[in-house]
């Protein structure tokens, strides 16, 4: 793999570990601020204005930064491909959030029965507008790989809307109202500014005068595919919720959202593979760049980083809810244990994704999520009410599976990409060492001695594999840090 990838890799992780950072704060802060049942509803709330999310976006800005990727050298057809994704995002996004305001309040009370939500939703519709040219605008500069204006857009959103939201708290109540306005203030103004700041700097976007009907066409035959790709992604993401929300009630939404937001959070750490690669395939392929050996460097890494995390997860899931969420929470010990293969899922999946939206094939990745997505939903209707929150975990887990080894099928398909004996035997043997470390720790030690030594000899092991098989990644890792000290 080339060093600037690495290096690009390493700089954007580190900007995702600090928005990691503040959301691990707020998923800490917030729980207990609110308590199970108004976290419940900014749960639900957060799902839906998720799962509405693509169909305002129509996938456009993934086509913004496969295109300027692939034709950046020539400023008019980027141009015009800007303008048309812009306007329609703009338009769409403003039809859907129109909508969502006037079914809101039948949302409410007739599916969840719960008024609440209704204002919840209204106010939910600003941050559904804005968020969408939110992403448009971060996702412009990572088009043309410009990382630092892209983690500015990453980082300064979550850090305002952190402070906001807690200054809301001390001064008012606490409520998840707050939550929601919080986010659409700071969704609403950064998205604004920032687009007003690409339109005077680089002025490549011009609405309505450089749009053509061959390039509306070009981005909706990239785009319509993803909108059911990332539509039935996120119904296996927040489905599981919502249909917590129907059979039970809001505090036990609240639970279940608080266990399964961990392995998320701590899964976001690989988004960045996604930031840097998209960019970096898209112009492989477009040379005529073959990308098979850059994922199998970056399929490993992840693997080696992944498993020790999952198993630390499985080892002290209760402890981890007890300590930083407090009793109120514990109840979903078994939902985390359960989901935290998802840390490595979610890795699998950013890396596979990215891959294959590099060469155009968003209908094969559509009927991957919709296969998975429909397991999903017929798993958690039969679950939930057999098992409660451990069948709606056990079912989410098994869609994200299948999604998994369809996309590996997928990758290889279009890139040769081979898993690997070595790495399948490595992981089983860190697997098995991990385990017997772990469970020695807490033999010997008390609880909070036994989480310190086990995640340190993690740490420890997972960065000694890594190292060895990725040692131009921890090199540039070191590289970072000197930066930042020296």
């Amino acid at each position: 793999m080339s060093k600037k990838v690495y290096t690009d890799l390493v700089n954007t992780s580190f900007t995702y570990t600090v928005v990691a950072l503040i959301g691990v704060a707020s998923g800490i802060l917030f729980p207990r601020f609110l308590g199970p049942d108004q976290f419940g509803l900014w749960s639900i709330t957060s799902s839906i204005i998720g799962l509405l999310g693509p169909l305002a976006q129509v996938a456009m800005s993934t086509a913004l930064v496969t295109y300027i990727s692939k034709y950046k050298n020539n400023q008019k057809k980027v141009t015009s491909l800007c303008s048309n994704a812009y306007l329609i995002v703009i338009i769409n996004s403003l039809i859907i959030s129109t909508i969502f305001i006037i079914l809101s309040e039948y949302i409410a009370v007739s599916f969840f029965k719960d008024d609440r939500l209704t204002i919840l939703f209204i106010i939910g519709s600003i941050i559904l507008f804005f968020g969408q040219l939110h992403i448009m605008n971060y996702d412009y500069f990572r088009g043309f790989k410009d990382f630092k204006k892209y983690n500015i857009l990453h980082i300064l959103p979550e850090i305002l809307f952190f402070i906001i939201a807690l200054i809301f708290f001390i001064i008012f109540s606490h409520s998840a109202i707050y939550i929601v306005i919080s986010k659409a203030i700071i969704t609403s103004i950064i998205a604004i500014l920032s687009l007003s700041y690409i339109i005077r700097i680089k002025p490549i976007i011009k609405f309505f005068k450089k749009t053509k009907k061959e390039e509306t066409i070009t981005l909706l035959k990239f785009g319509i595919p993803l909108i059911f790709a990332a539509t039935f992604l996120l119904i296996m993401k927040s489905l599981d919720k919502i249909l917590i929300g129907y059979f039970f009630d809001a505090s036990v939404v609240g639970i279940y959202a608080v266990a399964t937001t961990i392995p998320f959070m701590i899964g976001s750490m690989f988004t960045p593979i996604s930031t840097v690669l998209l960019p970096t395939i898209s112009e492989r392929n477009s040379q005529g760049i073959s990308s098979e050996n850059l994922l199998k460097e970056i399929f490993s890494l992840l693997l080696f980083i992944s498993i020790p995390l999952i198993i630390f997860i499985i080892l002290f899931s209760k402890n981890i809810l007890s300590i930083i969420f407090g009793a109120d929470y514990i109840t979903g010990a078994s939902v985390l244990a359960i989901t935290s293969v998802e840390i490595f899922l979610f890795g699998g999946y950013v890396l596979f994704r990215t891959a294959l939206e590099a060469t155009e094939k968003t209908t094969s990745l559509a009927v991957g999520y919709g296969f998975a997505a429909l397991v999903n939903i017929i798993l958690n209707i039969i679950f939930i009410p057999l098992f409660g929150l451990q069948g709606s975990a056990i079912g989410t887990v098994i869609s994200f599976t299948l999604l998994f080894i369809f996309m590996i099928y997928l990758t290889k398909k279009n890139y040769y990409f081979q898993i690997g004996k070595n790495n399948i035997l490595i992981t089983l043997f860190l697997s098995f060492n991990l385990l017997i470390i772990g469970y020695l720790s807490k033999m010997i030690f008390e609880t909070i001695l036994s989480m310190i030594v086990s995640s340190i000899s993690f740490l420890i092991i997972g960065f000694c594999v890594a190292q060895y098989y990725n040692p131009l990644w921890f090199s540039e890792i070191k590289k970072y840090f000197k930066k930042m000290f020296i």
